[in-house]
C-alpha cells in the first residue's frame, strides 16, 4: 500500500511538472479547476492525518516525510495564494485532529493512515487522469494504423526550408 502511495505521488509529480500550458486550468473550465483545488485540498488532509501518524508509528523513518512532501506539492502546483491557504489549512486541520485521536501509535492509528493512504492514491489518480489522457492523446498521434499495415509510426514531416 505503502509503495502503491509512493507510485501514485511520483505520477502526481511527474504530471505537475510535465511542462502543461499554464492556463491549462482556465482552459479545461472553472469545474474541472475548482475540482482540482478541492482534491488538492484533501490530498493536503490526508498528508496532515499522515505526518502526524506516521511520526508516531515510524518516527525514525517518517519524520517529516509528509510535511516534505507537503512543500513539494504546493511548489510543484504553485496554487493562487487562496487555493494555497486551503491547501494550508487542510493539512493543518488535519493534523491537529489526527493528533487529538491518535495520541499514541496503535492499531487504530495505523488502520486509519492505511485507509487515509488508499484515499489518497484515489484522490491522487483523479489528479493525474488529465495527463494520462494527454499522453495517450499524444502517444496516439505519433501512429497511424491500417488494416495492411497495424500500427506504424507516423511519417515525419519534413521541415522547411529556410532560405537565408
Amino acid at each position: 500500500m505503502k509503495r502503491g502511495l509512493a507510485i501514485m505521488m511520483t505520477l502526481l509529480f511527474a504530471g505537475l511538472t510535465a511542462g502543461l500550458p499554464a492556463g491549462a486550468a482556465r482552459a479545461a473550465g472553472y469545474e474541472d479547476y475548482r475540482q482540482r483545488q478541492q482534491d488538492l485540498a484533501a490530498l493536503a488532509g490526508v498528508f496532515g492525518d499522515l505526518h502526524h501518524i506516521r511520526r508516531q508509528c515510524e518516527p525514525r523513518a517518517e519524520a517529516d516525510v509528509w510535511r516534505e512532501r507537503m512543500k513539494t506539492l504546493i511548489d510543484l502546483e504553485a496554487p493562487l495564494p487562496d487555493a494555497r491557504q486551503a491547501m494550508i489549512t487542510a493539512f493543518n486541520r488535519a493534523y491537529g485532529a489526527a493528533r487529538r485521536r491518535y495520541p499514541v501509535c496503535n492499531r487504530r492509528a495505523r488502520d486509519y493512515a492505511a485507509a487515509q493512504s488508499e484515499r489518497a492514491e484515489i484522490i491522487v489518480a483523479r489528479l493525474v487522469r488529465p495527463l494520462h489522457e494527454t499522453l495517450d492523446r499524444d502517444e496516439a498521434a505519433l501512429f497511424t494504423v491500417s488494416p495492411e499495415t497495424g500500427a506504424q509510426p507516423a511519417p515525419m514531416e519534413k521541415p522547411a526550408r529556410q532560405n537565408p
